[in-house]
């Protein structure tokens, strides 16, 4: 029993219509500030429907590439549109940031359907299966293991494997959401103290036994399948975590 997001195990043509666009912006074809084709001729190139070609210029909009505009068309915004995320409970924004300068290294692959005790760890479905990944983040400063991540994306997108082999400087949510024309709209993020022992302290370089600091993150798609978990053990000397609570006022009263 797998968690896929909808559609996705046979990508939608109105995704790869899209795929297609991002691609030439990303490659140059179509550069910043000029005009993508028409509807109509788009809808001839990939020999789709007008409205197959509306719902790709939408994700396209939705993700910050284009600009559409009546009598003008789809202008060019970005071809590398930044994503800012913030969570809010009831009238309390919580903006939480971690920095962190680190390159992926990616050191075993391989698939794994969640048993009770880890689905119970990653607060993930029981049965579900999820391509793993696990290795250390290096330290871009210190070339030393920052921490040890452990990575577990959605079956259904296992055909980026090689671009996130490719890029670790890149985040994945980032390479999933160039690669499917997906939009990564939701991350929860869960903070728990715990002791770094054994082999995971040897690698880390820190005592055994020792505090630190687990992070556990899902993101989440437009449409809330989840499409990436990651498992994040820092040793507490090496990372903080800031909250930032501020009161909303009701300008009414």
């Amino acid at each position: 029993m797998g968690v896929k997001a909808k559609g996705t195990s046979k990508i939608k043509r109105y995704v790869e219509v899209a795929n297609s666009l991002i691609a030439e912006i990303v490659n140059g074809r179509y550069t910043l500030g000029t005009l993508l084709p028409t509807e109509h001729e788009l809808a001839t190139h990939f020999a789709v429907s007008r409205q197959t070609v509306r719902a790709a210029l939408t994700i396209m909009k939705d993700r910050g590439y284009i600009t559409r505009k009546k009598a003008v068309g789809s202008l060019v915004e970005s071809i590398n549109p930044s994503v800012a995320y913030s969570q809010s409970v009831s009238t309390i924004e919580d903006l939480i940031q971690v920095a962190m300068s680190e390159v992926r290294s990616i050191e075993s692959t391989n698939s794994i359907a969640l048993d009770r005790v880890l689905a119970r760890q990653l607060e993930a479905p029981v049965g579900s299966e999820w391509i793993h990944m696990s290795g250390p983040r290096i330290d871009a400063k210190s070339t030393q293991a920052g921490c040890w991540a452990n990575i577990f994306i959605n079956t259904a997108y296992g055909g980026a494997l090689e671009t996130i082999r490719q890029q670790p400087q890149m985040m994945i949510s980032d390479i999933l959401e160039k690669h499917y024309a997906i939009t990564i709209s939701e991350v929860r993020q869960t903070v728990f103290a715990v002791l770094i022992e054994g082999d995971m302290a040897q690698r880390l370089n820190v005592e055994d036994r020792s505090a630190g600091l687990r992070i556990l993150r899902h993101y989440k798609d437009d449409q809330g399948q989840l499409v990436e978990l990651t498992e994040t053990v820092y040793p507490a000397k090496r990372i903080s975590v800031s909250t930032h609570l501020k009161r909303v006022t009701n300008a009414a009263k």
